[in-house]
């Protein structure tokens, strides 16, 4: 039994469709003529620009963690060669001191003087000396 209603225009498909085209010509961008349709990109075809992204994101990450890495190990060694070039000083110092020492200890005037007094050792006189020559045939 009708009851003498129609359908509703807007429960039409017709109606949606013309609702729709009409609404795309006013929202979205009209392009010029004989330029190419533009399509939807799938899921698929983000993956590589996205793990692209990810990727590069990564390496500057990594970059950059290790240009962090490598001015703390700069520092640390300069601050070790700094200890070192300082040490070497001090052991320089101490070199140079321990030469005085030795040269003070051989001295010829020491040496003489030592061994008068402890040896009773004496310079001879010039008619004493002799000088005696080895000679090889």
């Amino acid at each position: 039994m009708k009851l003498g209603f129609g359908t509703p225009v807007w429960l039409t498909a017709e109606f949606w469709q013309e609702w729709l085209g009409s609404a795309r010509r006013r929202l979205l961008p009209q392009r010029a003529k004989g330029e190419p349709e533009q399509r939807m990109v799938s899921g698929g075809e983000l993956l590589v620009p996205a793990l692209l992204v990810t990727g590069l994101t990564l390496a500057v990450m990594i970059s950059a963690m290790a240009v962090i890495f490598s001015a703390y190990e700069y520092r640390r060694l300069f601050n070790q060669h700094q200890i070192l070039v300082q040490q070497w000083d001090e052991l320089q110092v101490e070199w140079g001191q321990y030469l005085l020492e030795q040269s003070v200890w051989s001295s010829h005037h020491r040496i003489e003087s030592l061994a008068a007094s402890e040896m009773d050792m004496v310079v001879p006189e010039t008619e004493a000396i002799e000088i005696i020559r080895h000679e090889q045939k």
